[in-house]
Parts: C-alpha cells; sequence; structure tokens
C-alpha cells in the first residue's frame, strides 16, 4: 500500500512541477514556421500567446519571423531562419536583480530594450558565436552569417 501511495503522491506531483516553470515572454507574433526547443529536448510549433521559458531555444524557418515581449518589456523580433535561445532570465527589478543573457546561433534578430538594461546596463548580454555584445543602448540589429 506504501508502495501506491508514493507512486500516487509522484504522479500528481508532475504535472504541478511542470507548470511551476516561470515563463520569461510572451510570443506576441507568428509569421511562418515558428518552433521552440525546450530545455528537456521537446520541440513545439510556437503560435501567438505562447510561452517562452528560460532555457528555451527559438528557430525560425524560411520567410519565416516572430515577435517576442519579455517580462521586462524587452521586444525581440526574430528574422527568417535563425535560432536565438535564452540562457538566463531573471527579473526581480524591487530587489534589482536582474539578468538577460541569450545567444543568437544563427540568423537576424532586432531588439528593443526594456527594464532590465535601465536597472543595470551591464546585465544584458547577446553571444554570438564570434563575439559576446553587452547592451547599453535601447535598439540594436544583430545578423549571424553562417
Amino acid at each position: 500500500m506504501k508502495k501506491y501511495f508514493s507512486l500516487f503522491v509522484l504522479l500528481i506531483s508532475i504535472p504541478t512541477l511542470l507548470l511551476s516553470a516561470q515563463s520569461v515572454a510572451l510570443v506576441k507574433s507568428v509569421n511562418g514556421e515558428i518552433s521552440v526547443i525546450h530545455e528537456d529536448r521537446t520541440i513545439s510549433i510556437l503560435k501567438k500567446g505562447d510561452k517562452i521559458l528560460e532555457k528555451d531555444t527559438i528557430k525560425s524557418g524560411a520567410n519565416s519571423s516572430a515577435g517576442l515581449i519579455f517580462n521586462d518589456n524587452t521586444l525581440i523580433s526574430i528574422g527568417s531562419n535563425s535560432a536565438f535561445s535564452v540562457d538566463e532570465y531573471l527579473f526581480e527589478p524591487a530587489e534589482k536583480n536582474v539578468k538577460f543573457k541569450s545567444n543568437l546561433l544563427k540568423g537576424t534578430m532586432a531588439c528593443v530594450t526594456g527594464v532590465i538594461s535601465k536597472i543595470n546596463p551591464d546585465a544584458m548580454e547577446i553571444k554570438t558565436k564570434s563575439a559576446s555584445i553587452g547592451i547599453r543602448g535601447t535598439y540594436f540589429v544583430v545578423e549571424v552569417k553562417e
């Protein structure tokens, strides 16, 4: 009986653990084929209104784009044939605990920075395969060629 009770507790706690993952951004627009690869390597097709989690990688197909709005109001637009990952994201503005580390693996993106770069200009960073960009401005565009 004790064995079955333990199994029951485990089974009812799994959905709670999955739902407890904090979203860091919301998909505001999708044009064409956009997918997300989650930390557990599952892949989903993105739709408007979907949530983005820390450690997600967003991929776009040919003639596709996506618009994301992060919890701190940073706006990211991902162009066609691109891959963008959210490596670390922390937004606790009352405690001034903020961090936005991401990676443009390929393709293009445009960004309008939000509150994180205003609280701490050193807290926002975008990596590419050949450089890291510390963000101190408010708008920029990045392209990574293969």
